[in-house]
């Protein structure tokens, strides 16, 4: 097997069970290090939900996801611009997003959109977002580069979060993140492969060392992005750039196109 990202020869680096019944062979890349399975022919059967159930931490991950995104976004994009969240899942994080007064739309093939149903985004047709989300999204590729193409069809700077590989690798057993228990979980990313995904895109690569990042068109001042970019610190920077809140906007658009009309 080869690196998807890099091209390097990858080893078989450890074999562990999912779903509690496949044995599967993990790989790491002699170059960059990036970790990924074998051939996933299980996921059929982990995507018969599109939310895995042991995921009870979900709410409160879009929460924290849209503090540090109002901060990111306000200090290095153009908070009044367009933006689209790739792989939504359920539409929460869009939905907190333009309470906040981001205008984001959704965007997901899988999953059905139960909070932010009138802003789906179509496909992309030439118009550029400012900036596309993919929270939890790059763990779940089989192919990255692939995937990749489609995101930046809608825009050419990209936050989206993935937790970097320790190092040293830890094997499926010894590091939660594998996610043996739903088998949705096939890449995972060192730094280095990070990195050269965004140099093979032609983009700058920031993070904040741990689960954050983003590849953008412009250089970034990294230590800046590094400090900012992290729950505790956003928490305390984000009511430094509210918003107006688009609730009452967006209430009088789902009325005005309801079949039953606005209330009088």
């Amino acid at each position: 097997m080869h690196c998807t990202i890099c091209h390097a020869p990858a080893d078989i680096f450890a074999t562990a069970t999912i779903l509690s019944k496949y044995k599967v062979a993990y790989f790491r890349c002699t170059g960059c290090g990036f970790v990924r399975v074998e051939e996933p022919y299980w996921l059929d059967e982990a995507y018969s939900s599109a939310i895995t159930g042991s995921d009870v931490g979900l709410v409160q991950r879009n929460c924290q996801m849209a503090t540090v995104a109002k901060v990111v976004i306000s200090l290095f994009s153009n908070p009044a611009g367009r933006f689209v969240d790739y792989a939504g899942g359920y539409g929460l994080f869009v939905r907190l997003m333009r309470d906040a007064g981001f205008d984001f739309s959704w965007y997901d093939k899988y999953c059905a959109n139960l909070f932010a149903r009138d802003f789906a985004a179509g496909e992309p047709t030439g118009q550029k977002y400012d900036l596309l989300t993919a929270f939890e999204v790059f763990e779940h590729l089989t192919d990255p580069v692939v995937e990749l193409d489609r995101m930046l069809a809608f825009s050419r700077n990209i936050l989206f979060t993935t937790q970097i590989l320790p190092e040293p690798a830890p094997r499926p057993g010894e590091w939660w993140y594998y996610g043996l228990e739903h088998g949705q979980h096939i890449g995972f990313y060192t730094r280095r492969s990070l990195e050269l995904l965004a140099r093979r895109l032609g983009l700058n690569f920031s993070t904040n060392g741990a689960s954050m990042h983003l590849f953008s068109e412009r250089r970034l001042p990294q230590p800046l992005f590094f400090g900012t970019a992290r729950y505790k610190t956003a928490r305390f920077l984000a009511p430094l750039f509210r918003r107006e809140s688009l609730v009452a906007a967006d209430y009088r658009k789902t009325t005005d196109s309801s079949p039953y009309g606005r209330e009088s």
